[in-house]
């Protein structure tokens, strides 16, 4: 069939081809987003079809919210009706730590509250507020510094998921990705802030 083809469109077949495997290669690297990725995106729109059944060929399954601006890919769950064959799994699965998980609740529940407050799509929040979401959840300790640097620590693993986004010229500020919406449903906020406490004061009696 490519004899057919002129050369031009030749040349826009190998375009659109290496277009769909950019999106292809960062999706398996980590979520696109709509603000960030702005040609990604299009593409993505444009062969979404092509690229999730492509996905879904090994195994993997597309997220693509177009209200909230991002897509990433999922480990497809099969029950035993749909196989017995163990596929491989591409994305691991495993267990956050206490700090992680909380800092992902707090920030979750900073977007709910969020959301329900302000028009701005865009919820930007500073390291001082998040020491002290954080901290409401630890014992009151006389070195600060050393808590704030533990805290930092889990910022920056958050930011390295992708959950925040260190603004551009601001050491000190964040963007919360909406992408954490996928992760933790509205839903489950009070839940989780509720066995996280539970959690926290239980290991506070044993010590």
């Amino acid at each position: 069939m490519a004899d057919t083809l002129t050369s031009d469109e030749q040349t826009t077949a190998a375009r659109s081809q290496q277009e769909k495997s950019s999106v292809q290669v960062r999706l398996l690297k980590g979520p696109i987003y709509r603000a960030q990725h702005k040609e990604l995106w299009a593409w993505l729109e444009r062969d979404q079809y092509r690229i999730r059944e492509y996905f879904q060929q090994i195994g993997l399954a597309l997220t693509l919210d177009d209200s909230e601006g991002y897509a990433f890919l999922r480990q497809q769950e099969l029950s035993a009706e749909q196989g017995d064959i163990d596929i491989p799994r591409l994305i691991r699965k495993y267990q956050l730590p206490f700090n992680q998980t909380l800092l992902l609740v707090l920030l979750r529940k900073r977007l709910a509250e969020h959301d329900s407050e302000d028009s701005t799509p865009r919820l930007i929040i500073d390291r001082q507020s998040i020491y002290q979401a954080m901290s409401g959840f630890y014992p009151d300790v006389s070195d600060q510094v050393k808590q704030q640097k533990e805290f930092d620590a889990v910022i920056n693993k958050v930011k390295e998921m992708g959950f925040l986004t260190l603004l551009p010229n601001h050491k000190d500020e964040f963007e919360v990705q909406r992408i954490i919406k996928a992760v933790i449903s509205a839903e489950r906020i009070g839940e989780l802030i509720d066995t996280l406490t539970s959690h926290q004061q239980h290991n506070e009696e044993e010590d």
